[in-house]
């Protein structure tokens, strides 16, 4: 390496010179000697280029005539690299020293960073050190958030780096050392390492610039006179904090967390993958096990970002939506501790609006866990295969009465849990049909699986005889065909056409009790769109709750929805949060259902208001556009698009009759879609396909 070394040294200094010159010399380098600027025979009328008011403002004491000496001496040195025309050059003081591995580490540095404008070899202190990248020698280079760092001794600077400072820095304000580090300032790119790749010799325990003292207090003003010093630097230090937090335009390590070497043992990894499934469990049993896996999955995932990722910029960072979400779950506990402060009121299913402020740790803990996707599905539908076996009916089924779920509150929980389960198997078996890697015998089991899991979720979907579940699935087959048709994938439209057979032969075959079940409500919903058309939607609801040929069941969610707006009505915008419960003892109608709005958007918007609604319905569209982005990236098949897409819209229409999103699989549901939409976010930003602009 051919590296330019320029060496400030004051001509009466003769021992620090010998010193280091003897130092380069047994590490094969070759010094250019810059006579430095000897501020002490200047008189202070005779120092140029400097704003000496603002100076000692900013400094809030007198200027020392070393400290402008030594700015005067890398402004000379500066100047020499430019004139020898070097791509980039060494400029030290002349109290350091080279080591045995100094050159090897100065190369791995450059090689590490090629794009730079200085890069400080040299720190007095180093406190809160950011890393970027780590080179083949050990060394971490990045920034500081606190500061200033202290010594200007050795740094490497480009010749545009020189241009650069030359321009900036070019009248004197604050010392040198200080200036260099001003990067959000002087909009140069400033790096700096964490070990000094230079030492200090024995001569450097005298300053050269302070005197034997080392002290620079005999030079400040009184202390009313230092509230500038004070402001300046207070200011600098938030701007260091912010622009030191946001990512630098080099280079940075990338951790491939599927592969990096933590955890260390199996036996971590087998129980983030049976808490990601228990994540997911209610789609199997009503339980409330996937609240305390999600806190696991939190809280394992926060400790290790603490531990490793916090100072690094190559962690992923949330995003402003991340920010979002957490911005949600404050707001949404301030206005619950208002309310209840004010008048004891805790409402009812209120927790479940803070959720949002674990979803991007979640998402996190997705991107640290799951390292073999193929097995953690197959699992997913052997215990799908395993619950449906356990919780079907068979001899209500058998009889054509409606089974008693056994792993569920009430049958339309069951059903909509089914109806999940059979999005979920159509996708597995369209994720079979794409795969390559598969043997013959693995592919007819997992044939044989899915067939097995889609007769059991059919046949529940059925029995239940849930009218909102029909529903629901209707217009998502549909969308799924259609989407089967667009990818024109010849295994997936045999396997598609094979399962509309199915369905369709379902329902040819129990065509009485789709008719007994939802024959009356189709007539009703039919009249009852007509007539919100005619008279508008209260006054429907109005005229349906007197009519005596309206659906018992229909009657009671209109009699739900008609007390909701009315509450609705008087919170538009930000909803009544959880005082919404007292409000609901004076309403219009009484049905026997007590809380519960059999409607998940109104749900969401008494509590919230259309800002509430207006949050979620953003969070999810923004979640299944990450999705998107990351299956054509390549980063996730497409199956789990599909499969994402399919459920979601699911969801949204069972929750217009249901408050599914209340339910533990609703919760579970909107917690594990929008944690999935983050963990394709950060599979974008780990391949360099985004760049958010966040702190963390």
């Amino acid at each position: 390496m051919n590296l330019p070394i320029f060496a400030i040294n004051l001509g009466r200094e003769t021992g620090r010179w010998r010193e280091l010159l003897a130092s380069a010399e047994t590490s094969g380098l070759t010094l250019q000697r810059i006579a430095a600027v000897d501020g002490r025979v200047l008189a202070e009328k005779d120092w140029t280029e400097i704003d000496l008011p603002t100076a000692r403002k900013l400094s809030g004491r007198d200027i020392l005539p070393g400290e402008y000496g030594c700015y005067r001496s890398h402004i000379h040195a500066l100047e020499a690299l430019l004139a020898s025309g070097s791509a980039y050059g060494l400029i030290i003081e002349d109290d350091v020293l080279f080591g045995e591995d100094t050159r090897r580490r100065i190369e791995a540095v450059i090689a590490a960073v090629p794009d730079f404008d200085v890069i400080k070899l040299t720190n007095h202190r180093m406190s809160l050190f950011m890393r970027a990248v780590v080179t083949t020698e050990g060394d971490e280079i990045g920034r500081a958030l606190h500061g200033p760092q202290g010594s200007a001794a050795a740094y490497l600077v480009t010749r545009e780096g020189a241009q650069g400072l030359l321009s900036a820095l070019a009248v004197m304000k604050v010392p040198w050392d200080v200036a260099l580090e001003r990067f959000w300032d002087t909009g140069l790119k400033v790096y700096s390492v964490r070990q000094n790749v230079l030492g200090f010799g024995a001569s450097s325990a005298i300053s050269g610039i302070a005197g034997p003292s080392g002290s620079y207090k005999f030079a400040r003003f009184p202390w009313p006179h230092r509230w500038g010093a004070a402001v300046f630097r207070a200011k600098d230090q938030l701007c260091r904090l912010h622009h030191t937090l946001l990512r630098p335009p080099l280079p940075r390590e990338i951790p491939d967390y599927a592969r990096d070497d933590w955890p260390r043992n199996n036996l971590i990894l087998v129980l983030a993958a049976l808490a990601i499934l228990a994540l997911v469990s209610s789609a199997w049993r009503e339980a409330d096990t996937y609240r305390y896996a999600g806190l696991a999955l939190v809280a394992v995932a926060a400790a290790r970002w603490l531990r490793m990722d916090l100072w690094t910029y190559g962690k992923p960072l949330i995003g402003w939506v991340g920010c979002l979400c957490l911005g949600w779950s404050a707001y949404v506990f301030i206005r619950m501790a208002i309310v209840y402060f004010g008048t004891g009121q805790l409402g009812s299913a209120e927790g479940i609006y803070l959720f949002p402020a674990f979803y991007a740790t979640t998402g996190f803990s997705l991107l640290l866990f799951v390292r073999q996707p193929a097995r953690l599905v197959l699992w997913f539908m052997i215990l799908s295969l395993v619950s449906l076996a356990a919780g079907t009916g068979y001899s209500e089924i058998l009889h054509g009465i409606r089974p008693e779920p056994r792993l569920f509150n009430n049958s339309i929980h069951a059903s909509v849990a089914a109806g999940f389960l059979f999005l979920c198997t159509l996708q597995f078996m369209a994720y079979t049909a794409q795969r390559t890697d598969l043997t013959t015998t693995a592919r007819s089991l997992h044939w044989a699986l899915s067939a097995a899991v889609l007769v059991f979720a059919l046949a529940n979907i059925i029995a239940l005889r849930s009218k909102g579940v029909w529903l629901a699935l209707a217009p998502v087959l549909l969308l799924l065909a259609l989407m089967t048709l667009a990818r024109g994938h010849r295994r997936e439209l045999m396997i598609a056409g094979g399962v509309l057979a199915i369905v369709a032969a379902g329902v040819v075959a129990t065509y009485d009790i789709f008719w007994s079940t939802a024959g009356d409500t189709m007539v009703f919903i039919r009249t009852l769109v007509s007539d919100v058309l005619s008279h508008g939607m209260l006054s429907a609801f109005d005229h349906a709750i007197a009519s005596d040929t309206v659906p018992a069941a229909a009657k009671e969610r209109l009699m739900l929805w008609a007390d909701a707006i009315e509450i609705l009505k008087r919170h538009p915008i930000f909803g009544a949060s959880s005082s919404w419960l007292t409000e609901w003892q004076n309403r219009t109608y009484h049905p026997d259902i007590f809380n519960v709005f059999h409607n998940g958007y109104l749900e969401i918007a008494v509590r919230y208001g259309l800002v509430g609604l207006a949050f979620y319905a953003f969070l999810y569209m923004w979640s299944s556009r990450q999705v998107l982005l990351a299956m054509r990236a390549k980063l996730i098949a497409p199956a789990a698009w599909s499969c994402y897409i399919s459920t979601l819209v699911f969801f949204a229409i069972t929750i217009l009759s249901n408050s599914n999103n209340r339910l533990a699989m609703g919760e579970a549901f909107m917690w594990f879609a929008a944690a999935f939409g983050f963990y394709c976010f950060y599979l974008r930003q780990m391949k360099n396909l985004v760049e958010p602009k966040t702190y963390v």
